[in-house]
């Protein structure tokens, strides 16, 4: 009997692995869990990396600046949509807009809601914008007039899911008209309730909270064409020292470095659960190896070649951890999706998972990883096996 084809082989070491399902069944879970945990991992780091890098690029800003003390804050409202309000004086803007190298400067200034009432808007971060300089909500406009009149505003889209647009909604103890809405930009954006200039002044300070008339919260800066980020950023530290100051690639610092952190404690944990199925598979087949000498002796006195036995082998280890591999891709990205929808950090960093080409790589290469593991495991019983001589497999067994 020579086992050639690739059919037969199959064959036959399906035939193994249902034999002995229970204990196969254990080293598939093993598998499976190690590749759950690397396709979590790496679906959780890519979903963050690429959240804080579009949500920075959707602001339309190179350089944001804010009070010093106040990155963190300003981090919480981009990343998170977290309702945040910190102040700085506006000359700040008055003198760092007239760099040679800055194309355009627009800032913002955000105030805290008052809840008054049954139509109040208090879901949202009140966000005070200079429609002659704005260059960060135009573009996402999706409804509404290209500027708002007296007593006018926009609502970013979750506060359009949560209010709509009506005619009776106030802000501050004022009747405000909602007039048009931004469309989904996974930033703070997104909570924010727009108001013009102008109306600032026709509400009373008592109703702002901590605002004080002179003062603004975040600068957005745009550099000229072919000038770099890092040069503009020199030239404003010139001018005002004390303020703080955030390039695209510093947006989300924190949250990176918490991500190394958490990545740590999973390379330490897939490592762990690498050592076991690694172990496991090796237990398992050396187990299987002694119970199977009188069947490996008889086949190679039929006929049967060394290569042939190991590819019976390893054909039954690559289907056990084929599987184990497959519902490990399906765990890992359950786990995420689910996670996503119960936990903050997940929801607010948009880590789903959605099935596109990066997402099926990722499971591919930890389903590769936890099928290697796997066969290197059970690569050393199954090689002794195979040389084992035919008379001796058939008397020692």
């Amino acid at each position: 009997m020579k086992p050639r084809n690739a059919h037969t082989i199959v064959a036959i070491a399906w035939k193994g692995v249902t034999r002995k399902m229970f204990r196969n069944l254990v080293l598939m879970l093993a598998v499976a869990l190690l590749v759950a945990l690397l396709t979590f991992a790496m679906l959780f780091n890519k979903a963050v990396e690429e959240d804080i890098e579009s949500a920075s690029k959707r602001l339309g800003a190179d350089i944001v600046i804010v009070p010093v003390e106040a990155k963190g804050s300003a981090e919480e409202f981009i990343l998170e949509s977290k309702v945040k309000s910190f102040y700085m004086d506006k000359f700040v803007f008055d003198d760092i807009s007239e760099l040679p190298d800055i194309k355009q400067a627009t800032y913002h200034i955000y105030l805290n809601t008052l809840s008054s009432g049954c139509c109040s808007i208090d879901e949202g971060q009140v966000i005070v914008f200079d429609q002659d300089k704005d260059f960060v909500i135009a573009p996402w406009l999706e409804t509404g007039p290209k500027r708002l009149e007296p007593g006018q505003v926009y609502v970013g889209s979750y506060v359009n899911e949560y209010l709509g647009l009506i005619n009776t909604a106030s802000l501050f103890g004022k009747g405000v008209k909602v007039v048009g809405h931004l469309k989904q930009t996974s930033t703070g954006l997104d909570h924010g309730v727009f108001m013009r200039m102008d109306d600032l002044s026709k509400i009373s300070p008592e109703a702002t909270g901590g605002y004080k008339p002179g003062k603004i919260s975040i600068i957005f800066i745009k550099v000229k064409d072919g000038v770099l980020p890092s040069k503009v950023v020199a030239e404003i530290r010139k001018v005002n020292p004390t303020v703080g100051v955030m390039t695209r690639g510093d947006i989300g610092a924190d949250v990176r470095n918490t991500l190394k952190d958490i990545l740590r404690v999973f390379s330490i944990t897939i490592l762990i659960s690498s050592l076991l199925a690694l172990l496991l598979a090796w237990s398992t087949f050396t187990v299987l190896a002694n119970e199977r000498r009188r069947e490996v002796g008889i086949l190679r006195a039929i006929g049967a070649h060394q290569i042939h036995i190991m590819k019976i082998f390893l054909a039954e280890a690559l289907l056990i951890s084929g599987m184990g591999g497959v519902a490990g891709v399906i765990m890992g990205h359950s786990l995420i999706h689910y996670l996503a929808k119960d936990f903050t950090l997940l929801r607010k960093l948009g880590a789903v998972s959605v099935i596109n080409t990066g997402n099926i790589s990722i499971g591919l290469i930890a389903m590769g990883v936890g099928i290697a593991i796997c066969l290197i495991g059970a690569a050393i019983p199954i090689l002794r096996l195979a040389r084992m001589e035919p008379l001796l497999a058939i008397k020692d067994a």
